[in-house]
């Protein structure tokens, strides 16, 4: 029972995320993306995957932060991204179990350098490439099949923002 209320978090995750990537402001888009995180956090506390629960506090507190990049010009820094990424790769080396603990922690690093650049190319392209699939092997692992949905639907969501926006598009100050 419990696997199905998690399974349901997961879900409840990939319809924000779908919002998320069909609206045409980063900032919007980084807040949306906190909360499907706060629901996918759940997800992974309740099916007890640790790694995966640290690393969407992370992602939160990245996306918050980002939130207010214009305002806070301390966040421009190209130090930021590498120092947010401390805590993560400091609490994959504690919990360290074996080489499912690696996808979380590349997953986020990649994404918050992606995220630190106000790219929506880069960011769209870093989901394709490495985010997404790292979380959707993580997920099939861990058994957060909510998650899985969440993974193939971020990839569908991200093809069909590059097919509505374009990939010159992207480039669009109305994204930043």
């Amino acid at each position: 029972m419990i696997k199905l209320i998690a399974n349901g978090f997961g879900v409840l995750s990939t319809l924000c995320f779908i919002l998320s990537f069909q609206i045409k402001s980063n900032k919007a888009l980084f807040i949306i993306q906190s909360v499907a995180n706060v629901f996918y956090g759940t997800q992974f506390f309740l099916l007890g995957a640790t790694g995966g629960l640290f690393n969407m506090g992370m992602q939160i507190v990245r996306n918050l932060l980002l939130c207010r990049i214009d305002d806070w010009k301390w966040l421009h820094w190209k130090g930021c991204a590498p120092i947010f990424c401390i805590p993560s790769l400091i609490y994959m080396i504690i919990t360290w179990t074996g080489w499912l603990d690696l996808l979380p922690f590349i997953a986020f690093t990649v994404g918050t350098f992606a995220f630190w650049t106000n790219s929506a190319k880069l960011l769209r392209l870093s989901e394709l490439v490495c985010v997404a699939p790292a979380w959707l092997l993580y997920d099939f692992v861990t058994g957060a099949y909510g998650g899985v949905l969440n993974e193939l639907v971020i990839l569908g969501a991200v093809v069909a923002s590059i097919i509505r926006f374009g990939w010159k598009g992207l480039d669009d100050p109305d994204f930043k």
